[in-house]
């Protein structure tokens, strides 16, 4: 049976994905997911709770990281955060892309995208000299043209955001006017999935411009601070609080999944889990919502 699995595979496109390289992944998964409960969720207590994103200034990343604590814990969170959300990437990849050199190609770019932004990561962490990046002089000092496109690429990711939930609300409203299901008809279970994945596949693609937005503490105070700044504005504050429930609904619905995977009971009470968890996001993102519009606004 298992020699059938391996060579369906081969020809399907996988190549060398070996059942073993999906049980390693399956639990990285887990493991890496249950370690981001604590760490994702207090990094996002810290920026969208007890502060706001447009207060996460130079000054305050430079304060942070003068603590080599808080730079081994941003770290270690990077590192959770971008393969978890990579190698969760990889099953969208061999999901819905079929042709065998396009799937090749696709789980090359995720591995050369993980190394790329690992390596970006850890310099802008470790190598961070607060003085040195306050008086740059560097190419690249006063370069405020950076900071700019990458708040374009925030707007960019907003639109697509805000037409993907438009092109939502439109489907439902035509499907209930038929007299269907809100989506489809499916469990809540199906839902769930559904939701984790997109959930997970907007806070990657997030998580990246965030990496390179970073990174631009490196070239100066001016610089990062006008790349902040882009937080603030208030087309993007709806994408903000967007991902903030993002997060929360992919982490309760991990736990969820973790949940199904080790107790027995937990496949029984799946449905319940479920709304648990729907009800848990919205609840747990109404503060942070509160707090960015009063701040912001």
């Amino acid at each position: 049976m298992m020699a059938s699995i391996t060579t369906g595979r081969a020809r399907s496109g996988y190549g060398a994905m070996a059942p073993s390289a999906d049980r390693l992944a399956w639990y990285f998964l887990r493991l890496s997911g249950g370690l981001l409960v604590i760490l994702a969720l207090a990094h996002m207590f810290i920026t969208h709770y007890l502060n706001v994103p447009s207060e996460t200034t130079f000054d305050f990343v430079a304060n942070r990281w003068a603590n080599p604590l808080w730079r081994t814990f941003d770290w270690v969170l990077l590192m959770a955060a971008l393969w978890h959300g990579l190698i969760g990437l990889r099953y969208s990849v061999t999901d819905y892309i079929r042709r065998a050199g396009w799937r090749v190609f696709a789980l090359s770019l995720v591995w050369i995208t993980g190394l790329v932004f690992t390596g970006m990561g850890s310099i802008t962490i470790f190598t961070f000299d607060e003085a040195a990046a306050r008086d740059n002089l560097g190419p690249l000092a006063g370069q405020i043209w950076i900071a700019q496109a990458i708040g374009g690429s925030l707007f960019v990711f907003a639109i697509g955001t805000y037409l993907g939930a438009l092109a939502l609300v439109l489907w439902v409203a035509r499907s209930f006017r038929a007299g269907g299901p809100p989506i489809y008809s499916g469990d809540p279970g199906q839902y769930a999935w559904v939701m984790h994945r997109a959930t997970g596949i907007g806070i990657v693609f997030f998580l990246l411009v965030h990496i390179i937005d970073i990174m631009l503490i490196g070239l100066g105070q001016h610089i990062y601070d006008e790349s902040v700044e882009f937080y603030g504005n208030v087309f993007l504050i709806p994408m903000e609080i967007a991902l903030v429930g993002a997060v929360i609904y992919h982490t309760l619905n991990g736990l969820r999944i973790m949940v199904i995977d080790f107790w027995e009971m937990g496949t029984r009470r799946q449905r319940q889990l479920f709304w648990a968890a729907l009800i848990g996001s919205v609840v747990l993102t109404l503060p942070s919502a509160i707090i960015i519009f009063l701040a912001e606004l």
